[in-house]
Parts: structure tokens; sequence; C-alpha cells
């Protein structure tokens, strides 16, 4: 019975040594993803940390999240995004050759500034985060071309900020036009005065009156072919 037990705690430690040595191994191979420490940046993407409501424990500490996307994905996969203590974690970041964009969300803050200028918008900004494609958060938004946008996180508001073409996309104008600008005008479809024109778009158009003028002038393209 002795000799039993000896073998099999035996054969437990040693397993137990082995899952250790493939773990340390495996993250000696590039494994651990960390970008932030965790208290003032989050570890998922690198981000500064603007809210620290977003947080959870890891390994016996409290770690700081961006987003609960952040926070998910550390749950999900934590060896790779925390260390066991702060000390290591603040090491194992700095070690870390900082990337181009960091990877969070599927690689959504900051990837897109190093970009080719591509497309990159995930959701509507209404219901769904244009960076991440997440659900949003009604208390997080912002006017961005002059209109409210929202977001799934803070962190996601400044790539959107910098490069709003590449998260936005342009809403087709409607076009509005009644008249053609010459005989009629263009926004109310009635003869025009040929004492009310303006040069727009690098052309001469008539108006009705001074108030079809100032239309026509903020939104050229919703009257004028």
């Amino acid at each position: 019975m002795k000799t039993t037990l000896k073998t099999t705690m035996k054969t437990v430690m040693m397993a137990g040594m082995l899952m250790i040595a493939l773990a340390v191994n495996g993250l000696a191979q590039g494994e651990f993803k960390g970008l932030g420490d965790g208290v003032e940046t989050c570890p998922v993407t690198g981000e500064k940390i603007t809210n620290k409501d977003v947080k959870d424990q890891f390994f016996g500490r409290t770690v700081n999240f961006c987003c609960g996307g952040c926070l998910a994905k550390a749950k999900a996969s934590p060896a790779a995004y925390v260390k066991e203590s702060y000390r290591a974690q603040v090491a194992a970041v700095s070690a870390m050759a900082k990337p181009e964009g960091h990877a969070g969300h599927g690689d959504h803050h900051g990837a897109t500034a190093q970009g080719d200028g591509k497309f990159l918008g995930k959701g509507d900004g209404i219901e769904t985060c244009p960076v991440t494609g997440e659900p949003i958060n009604k208390n997080v938004k912002a006017e961005i071309k002059g209109e409210t946008v929202y977001f799934c996180c803070a962190g996601c508001i400044e790539p959107v900020k910098k490069n709003p073409e590449l998260y936005l996309k342009k809403k087709e104008t409607a076009f509005l036009g009644k008249g053609d600008g010459i005989e009629t005008c263009p926004v109310m479809g009635t003869p025009v005065n040929k004492d009310l024109k303006a040069e727009i778009n690098g052309k001469m158009v008539y108006f009705c009156c001074a108030g079809c003028v100032e239309t026509v002038k903020k939104n050229p393209s919703a009257y004028l072919k």
C-alpha cells in the first residue's frame, strides 16, 4: 500500500513538473502577449486605463483593463496577458518588442494608425462600436464630423478621432435638388431671380431668394448635379 502511494505521488509530482516546464517553455517561445501593467495600462491592448471599474483578480492580485472585451480575453487566456506579480508583469511588458499596433479586441486599438488606409470599421457607431464591432456603451460617445458616435470603451474613441475615414462610412447624401440653378431655383424649383446668384463649385448658380443661397452653399452635393 505504501509503495503504491509513493509511486502515485511520484507520478503526480513528475506530471506537475512536466506541466510547469511546458508552460515556461511555451511562454519563453512568445506566448506572453501582455502590453500593459494592469494598473495604469491595459494588459491586453496597452491603452491607458481611464476607468478602473473594469477589473478582476488574477493570481491573487487585482488587474485593471480598458474594457470588458479585454477582460474576457485575459480570462480566456490568463497566462498570455497577466504575470503572477506586478513586478514580473512590468518586466515582461518591458521586454516585449512593441509592435506597430497593439493586439486588443482583434487588433482594434492603434493597429490602423500605421495601416494602409483601407476601411477597417466593424460597427455602425450607433448600436455597435465602429472599432471592435462590439455592443456600444451609451455613456461612451464622441462628436466626430458633426455626428455623435458611440463606442464600447473609451480606448476606441481616439483611433476614430485620429482616422475617422478608416472607421466611419460616408453617408450617402440624398439629392434634394428641384431646379437647374439657371432658370429654376435648385432648392425650391421656382423661377430664379437673376440678381440672386453665387459661384458654387466653379459655376454660377441662380436662386429664388437669399435663403436658398446659404442652403446650397452648406450642402452643394444635395442640390447641384
